[in-house]
């Protein structure tokens, strides 16, 4: 059974995705944007958590004055 749904699975994306070379390419550049906007949000969320306390905008208020 998990061969005729995977053919079938393979099938749908053929033709949907990749059967026309215009739908591949929009395909192929939507989905590197939406990799490099989820890879950078992750990054830059993990990074404030990892140097929080240590940036700038955290110890601002300790060395100049409003």
């Amino acid at each position: 059974m998990v061969g005729g749904f995977t053919r079938s699975l393979s099938s749908f994306v053929y033709r949907n995705f990749f059967k026309k070379e215009s739908v591949y390419f929009t395909t192929v550049v939507a989905s590197g944007v939406a990799f490099s906007i989820t890879f950078n949000t992750m990054f830059d969320r993990y990074w404030d958590r990892k140097t929080a306390g240590t940036k700038w905008e955290d110890i601002k208020g300790d060395y100049v004055a409003n």
